[in-house]
């Protein structure tokens, strides 16, 4: 499976509105769609040859032993494909939507946090339905359809060689007006797939969102007129649903009127006729009628799977539009190091300059340099750029131009895990899953036993507050950690990012959301984190400034050419 580049574009073909996305295809193997062909093949293969013998039968040939262990065989094989047939699509639609929840949430994860903001509702439709819909669409869909549209083939193949060839061939005729006909149909109804899925994604935002700012809207007193906006936005995708599925049953309406009434009325008339001029057997009439059922009977399935693929196309393409989103960077020019010669723990900004994606430059010529082992607070008013520096130390931003160099890593080129493991963050905003605090710390460690949580614990100055919990280490800390005091949150991220042993300490403004009393004990926790540690802290209060070696002003370095005052 080929992983999506950094500038944004997957290392197979991009993708545009008619091509799939290389990596959503490798997601369900050909040898998949494969084995769904050959067992519908083979099931088809196994009813014919079994009413063939029925018609045999029919016409006097005497039942021998060998004769009823065929027909028991074929009918065994014929039941056994047809258990196997959606047990195998079952399987196949589960391991690729592993596999496409799992592209997606790493595409998420390499591009960083830039590309995620403001867009929970729609990455959490295109990992959770799109990625089910594509699921289907793709294993479940893709092998059975092109078995079902192959099979009326392979049982008038089966007629001409043991019953009767002119039958097969009038059949023949009728048979290759379907593949037209449903593509036809394709054509008009795609544009209900397109409004269809856009709709779904909509309501999909729109209640995200409404839930994350519940408190927001109530304390607004604009909870009914959300509740107003969600009931209509629900409305106008229960039409588009309503829409998709009036254009599967008419479909269906269509391909049985014009195609099974027309197959059975056409099988039976040539049956009857060749029997009464006597160039066709009683049997073999029999045989061609019930044939006949097999021959229509892939139309069933096209009218019950045409919803899936309306839905699939739609939700594969949206997948493919994400593989492929632009990450907000620009490349990094051919020939340039993965690694600088610098040495390790440094952190350095070289004539850097970035900006949001859409916007404007932050910072413009921002040059710094943090040695090995340095203290360092990084000051300015809001607005400045801080955060900006931050998100590109983290590779969630790109410089547009310029160079970021974390532990001699260049954040352009190098795999953006790799320059995260240089760093251990402690944000001003702690977010703490919901789970208990064991859980939360082995998120840095996964492997961490309880001896190794109690230490690092206690290095935060945490260990003693927790041991006064009845359920200590698997004490609940509830939804972002709303059970736990801003300060002890804090002081369990400091503890988290110790598990985490990362040579680099990159310190968000750690103090600003707790009190004085707080900050305290969270600086004397940080004190004894940043031993033998690179440091960069974002700060404003002077507690958090007076601890570092150096100050840099980050407004002295926003144009190129100047220097950083420092103290």
């Amino acid at each position: 499976m080929r992983a999506p580049s950094r500038s944004g574009h997957p290392s197979g073909h991009a993708t545009d509105r008619t091509s799939v996305h290389a990596d959503v295809r490798s997601a369900t193997p050909r040898w998949v769609l494969w084995i769904s062909v050959g067992i519908a093949w083979a099931g088809a293969a196994a009813i014919a040859l079994l009413f063939v013998r029925v018609g045999a039968v029919l016409d006097g040939e005497p039942l021998t032993t060998g004769r009823i262990l065929l027909l028991v065989t074929l009918a065994l094989t014929a039941a056994g494909c047809a258990a196997a047939g959606p047990a195998f699509s079952e399987w196949a639609c589960s391991e690729t939507e592993r596999h496409l929840r799992h592209l997606v949430i790493s595409r998420i994860f390499t591009d960083g946090v830039m590309t995620a903001t403001g867009r929970s509702g729609e990455l959490l439709s295109v990992a959770t339905d799109a990625t089910e819909k594509t699921a289907h669409y793709r294993a479940g869909f893709l092998g059975p359809i092109f078995g079902a549209l192959t099979i009326p083939s392979l049982v008038l193949a089966i007629m001409a060689l043991t019953v009767d060839a002119a039958t097969a061939g009038w059949l023949a005729l009728l048979v290759l007006l379907v593949p037209p006909l449903i593509g036809g149909f394709q054509r008009i109804v795609r544009p209900i797939g397109t409004a269809y899925r856009r709709s779904q994604a909509r309501l999909t935002v729109a209640f995200l969102e409404a839930i994350q700012a519940l408190g927001t809207l109530v304390y607004a007193r604009a909870a009914e007129r959300a509740g107003a906006e969600l009931a209509r936005r629900g409305e106008q995708h229960r039409q588009h649903l309503m829409r998709l599925l009036a254009g599967n049953q008419l479909l269906i309406l269509v391909v049985d009127a014009a195609f099974s009434l027309t197959i059975v009325v056409a099988a039976a008339g040539i049956a009857t006729t060749r029997i009464l001029e006597e160039t066709l057997t009683l049997g073999g009439g029999v045989a061609i009628v019930l044939m006949t059922t097999l021959v229509i009977g892939p139309v069933d399935v096209i009218g019950q799977f045409f919803y899936i693929g309306i839905a699939g196309r739609a939700a594969q393409r949206r997948i493919g539009d994400h593989l492929t989103a632009a990450a907000s960077s620009t490349p990094a020019p051919a020939g340039t190091r993965l690694r600088d010669p610098d040495g390790p723990g440094t952190v350095v900004l070289e004539q850097v300059t970035a900006g949001w994606p859409g916007g404007a430059p932050v910072i413009e010529g921002v040059s710094l340099r943090v040695e090995a082992g340095e203290k360092v607070a990084l000051v300015g008013s809001s607005g400045i750029g801080k955060s900006t520096v931050a998100a590109l130390l983290q590779a969630h931003l790109l410089p547009r131009a310029g160079r970021v160099l974390v532990d001699a890593l260049d954040t352009r080129i190098a795999d953006a895990d790799e320059v995260r493991s240089r760093l251990a963050v402690v944000e001003q905003r702690t977010f703490l899953f919901l789970g208990t605090i064991a859980d939360n710390l082995r998120l840095a460690a996964p492997r961490a036993d309880d001896r190794r949580l109690w230490e690092v614990l206690d290095l935060a100055g945490l260990r003693g507050e927790i041991e006064t919990m009845p359920a200590g280490l698997h004490t609940q800390v509830g939804e972002h950690g709303r059970l736990l005091s801003g300060g002890q949150a804090q002081r369990l991220q400091i503890a988290r990012a110790w598990l985490r042993d990362a040579p680099i300490l990159l310190l968000d403004e750690p103090t600003s959301q707790v009190d004085l009393a707080g900050e305290a004990a969270i600086l004397a926790a940080l004190d004894r984190l940043e031993a033998g540690r690179t440091v960069l802290m974002i700060a404003h209060r002077p507690g958090a400034i007076l601890a570092a070696d150096r100050v840099i002003d980050l407004s002295t370095l926003i144009h190129p050419g100047t220097e950083g005052a420092s103290a």
